[in-house]
């Protein structure tokens, strides 16, 4: 009896464990978007923004078609959300953007114009 109750309470701590690993959430702002921003002095702005993971923190680039890609300067991270930081023609530009469903982002550049982003799904 007594080696069924421990067989039985390894068997739910094993369950536990499993159902822990498989709720972990998946590293969301990974990957490319494709980044839109309205309104600006110049028009309207489209732009893909390249996140990664590397040594645990969010590093990248952003890319506008017909210019060299700007590094990441600094990604501030938390729960739902990111500002990523960068050099563009002499200005530190920042995007900060929230999590709206699994594949699209919203925010703004500056605080000052909106922005949207739809994850690019290769």
């Amino acid at each position: 009896m007594k080696n069924f109750r421990l067989s039985l309470v390894g068997l739910v701590l094993l369950f536990i464990t499993n159902a822990a690993i498989a709720n972990e959430p998946a590293d969301y702002f990974v990957g490319d978007w494709k980044v839109e921003v309205k309104g600006t002095p110049n028009g309207d702005a489209t732009m893909v923004m390249h996140l990664e993971r590397k040594e645990g923190k969010l590093t990248g680039e952003m890319r506008t078609e017909g210019t060299d890609p700007a590094k990441l300067t600094q990604v501030d991270e938390k729960e739902g959300t990111i500002t990523v930081y960068y050099n563009s023609m002499g200005y530190d530009i920042n995007f900060s953007f929230t999590k709206v469903d699994e594949n699209k982002i919203k925010g703004s550049l500056m605080e000052m114009f909106e922005a949207t982003g739809e994850r690019i799904l290769k």
